[in-house]
């Protein structure tokens, strides 16, 4: 292995040894109420708060069950539809670890997620100052302290209830809904429906954390089924790598701040992971294979909620002090089934939840505070009505407030804006070392890989928002070189290696991007995009929506295509039509030096989760790429070629085979046009009709296998809008309907080239 200043020298050493795994304690925790008054861990007024929290979210959710059967009193007519994955019996969990972190910490949380949604919010209100009440809530006319916390309080579980009838007034203006929830203004960076889906986003919410030195924790809320899912396996060892820790450039080792908060109610939908799908005793025991030291790891009572703050509070201290990450074990129990359709008799008895609900985590804690003499019986009732009566006002309120205008059911699907001005604390970047040198000919051309490191390097400079990771793309540059010095000119902390983990690679992204970092993620080939689809379609490019346009996403994952260079089925496909399929993310394909770099430049200062497309086999492509600041902007085609007889319409690398084609129909009188796309989405449709206008005939062509191509939208969009302009139907070029073979003599046959184009053209004539 290559020695520099970060990696150490690796010897070979098979001296025999035995690897200890250690211990992980569980139920460690003994105290009381009493006891942490008396140790000045919490006080009588915020032992009432956190009791307040916990009723709140019992309500809420108890609402949602009586909503079914129509016996909510206060919303008597309405009809809800909405999702009723409730958490009642597991508040202890989501309060208890709230309560114990900052009010401006982070927290990713699941489709079982009002407890932790409602938990985040009553914490963030109540640790806000004044100044921040009033941006909370601009039209409320109180000044005094308290009086603006209650406000924001009735504000709080209004919106949250608006945002679960699927209101406007909502959080996500209804377009989230329940298992969606976010509130970014409280720290709350969304509840995901996908099971562990937001795990790798919150592990990338504290590499930020890490890297802008916050000092903010991350709470990750999943559930014990998620422990099985590869994404959240990838995302444990990612946090615990070593490169995180043993750093050269800063003095502290300082790993990532977050904790896995395992909410162990024993059952995924009916199945158990104790004694039935999974081989070990306790979820907490997978610490032990990410890191040496178990990841902290420790077994919560999830029914006491002295036990989580405990827990919560010594993980949140290992994190802020850089030893992190930490994993928690919550063992609690949900009192319904999956969902309110899940009646539990089929793989339940009366009797464990008997046995499970004689620990009540809100009933004990009651029991707690009146020994304790913190309140009274008559407080309490009082307390227990004061919540009741503002969730009943609430609810009535969002009922019959304003629904989403159906004119606008794909507002928000983009965001307009860009980072055209860098904050003053990210702008004028020293580098840390030498840069790269870029090779230039005396004529202005370079190669399109070149082109690509340019665009990145300017942009480092420009924004130290900007950062990368993916496979080898540190000291060796990635497997195509195209990184290659970015590491020693920027340091590892702004490009560095990654796992083999493309769904992590892709949902840090996320997380990192939510919170303030502009990630460039590299996919080594396009066709590992399929592991990483869910982060890349399921939550990079839904989240702007679903938040309402409360939050915004912006990254670039650049994706290289291995097409025509023998690689086989499974590291040549072409598969920007898929993703093109999927609302919410741009995908752009630039075929030349020039574009390359002024589209990666755009991109990386859009506001969108942007796929941007590479081909291996334009890498060492040259053209003329002007020096020094040029942007070239998404969903603007080019016309490469001018002609007037046939428009041939194409993208990536099949623009040269259609401008040779181009030249040799012009040898035989046939002037065609050549229109490069560049953008798949947002499409360019009227450069596009423009040239099918004039010429009133159309080859649509790519690298795409024909089934499901891109090519065939644009096929149809030409013959819907410009049908009247068309003197012949509009054919389209691709791939075979077959696996990319790894053969030279079947690849050549499997892919277009300039001899299809220029038959299909003389069949149009």
């Amino acid at each position: 292995m290559a020695h520099n200043n970060y990696l150490s020298t690796l010897k070979p050493s098979f001296k025999p040894t035995t690897y200890n795994l250690g211990k992980i304690p569980a139920y460690q925790y003994k105290g009381t109420l009493k006891d942490e008054i008396a140790a000045g861990n919490t006080t009588a007024a915020q032992a009432v708060d956190v009791l307040e929290d916990m009723l709140i979210i019992r309500e809420f959710e108890e609402m949602i069950v009586k909503l079914r059967t129509g016996a909510y009193d206060s919303c008597k007519g309405y009809e809800y539809r909405g999702p009723t994955h409730v958490s009642i019996g597991q508040e202890a969990t989501a309060v208890g670890c709230c309560a114990a972190m900052n009010y401006d910490d982070f927290i990713t949380s699941t489709h079982r997620g009002h407890g932790d949604s409602l938990a985040k919010g009553c914490v963030a209100i109540r640790g806000m100052s004044g100044e921040e009440l009033k941006a909370r809530i601009p039209e409320c006319a109180a000044t005094k302290k308290k009086e603006l916390i209650e406000a924001a309080l009735d504000g709080h579980i209004y919106r949250a209830i608006a945002e679960l009838f699927g209101k406007e007034d909502g959080y996500c203006k209804g377009r989230g809904g329940g298992m969606h929830i976010a509130d970014f203004k409280a720290g709350h960076l969304g509840a995901n429906a996908i099971v562990g889906g937001g795990v790798p986003i919150a592990t990338g919410s504290a590499m930020s954390s890490r890297y802008f030195k916050t000092g903010k924790v991350t709470c990750c809320f999943a559930g014990d089924g998620a422990y099985a899912n590869g994404v959240v396996l990838e995302a444990l060892n990612w946090a615990a790598q070593g490169q995180f820790t043993n750093t050269d450039y800063t003095q502290t080792p300082y790993g990532l701040p977050i904790i896995y908060s395992i909410i162990n109610n024993h059952y995924g939908f009916t199945g158990r992971v104790d004694g039935e799908v999974a081989g070990v005793c306790t979820v907490a025991r997978r610490a032990a294979g990410f890191a040496d030291n178990n990841m902290h790891a420790e077994v919560v009572n999830g029914m006491d909620i002295l036990a989580c703050m405990d827990a919560m509070r010594r993980a949140a201290a290992i994190c802020r002090k850089g030893d992190g990450p930490v994993l928690l074990e919550f063992d609690t129990y949900r009192n319904y089934g999956h969902s309110l359709g899940d009646p539990r008799n089929e793989y339940r008895t009366k009797e464990e939840e008997a046995d499970w609900k004689a620990h009540d985590p809100i009933a004990q804690f009651e029991k707690q505070l009146l020994d304790a003499g913190v309140i009274s019986a008559k407080k309490l009732a009082d307390l227990k009505a004061k919540v009741a009566d503002r969730n009943a006002r609430m609810a009535a309120k969002a009922a019959w407030s304003k629904d989403p205008d159906p004119a606008d059911v794909i507002k928000y699907m983009y965001t307009d804006t860009r980072a055209d001005v860098v904050p003053e604390q990210y702008a004028n970047v020293k580098p840390a070392g030498e840069l790269p040198v870029i090779k230039r000919t005396e004529d202005g051309q370079m190669t399109y890989k070149d082109a690509i490191k340019e665009a990145m390097i300017e942009e480092m400079l420009r924004d130290s928002r900007v950062t990368q990771w993916g496979e080898d793309i540190a000291e060796y540059g990635g497997a195509f070189k195209v990184t290659k010095g970015l590491t020693e000119a920027f340091g590892r902390d702004r490009v560095f290696n990654s796992p083999i983990s493309e769904a992590c690679i892709c949902g840090t992204a996320v997380g990192a991007a939510m919170t303030g970092q502009r990630p460039v993620v590299e996919l080594m080939y396009m066709d590992f995009g399929l592991m990483a689809s869910d982060q890349i379609s399921n939550q990079a490019a839904k989240w702007h929506y679903m938040s309402g346009a409360s939050i915004e996403v912006p990254l670039v994952y650049r994706a290289s295509v291995g097409g025509g260079k023998g690689y086989g089925g499974q590291h040549s496909q072409t598969l920007e039509s898929m993703f093109a399929h999927i609302p919410g993310l741009y995908v752009v394909y630039p075929a030349t030096p020039a574009d390359a770099k002024g589209m990666l430049k755009s991109a990386i200062r859009d506001n969108n989760p942007i796929l941007f497309v590479e081909s291996q086999i334009m890498y060492n492509v040259k053209g003329v790429v002007p020096a020094g600041e040029y942007l070239t902007p998404l969903g603007k085609a080019d016309v490469k070629r001018a002609g007037d007889q046939v428009s041939i319409v194409t993208w990536g690398p099949m623009l040269y085979e259609a401008l040779k084609a181009a030249d040799q129909l012009a040898a035989d009188g046939i002037s065609a046009e050549v229109v490069d796309i560049r953008s798949l989405v947002p499409l360019d449709m009227e450069t596009i009709l423009a040239s099918v206008r004039k010429t009133g005939r159309c080859v649509v062509a790519s690298h795409c296998v024909g089934i499901g191509s891109f090519t065939g939208e644009i096929a149809s969009r030409i013959m819907a809008e410009a049908f009247d302009s068309l003197d012949a139907p509009v054919l389209r070029v691709g791939a075979k309907d077959g696996i990319a073979p790894q053969a030279y003599s079947l690849e050549d046959a499997f892919l277009p080239h300039d001899r299809d184009l220029v038959a299909a053209v003389k069949q149009l004539l």
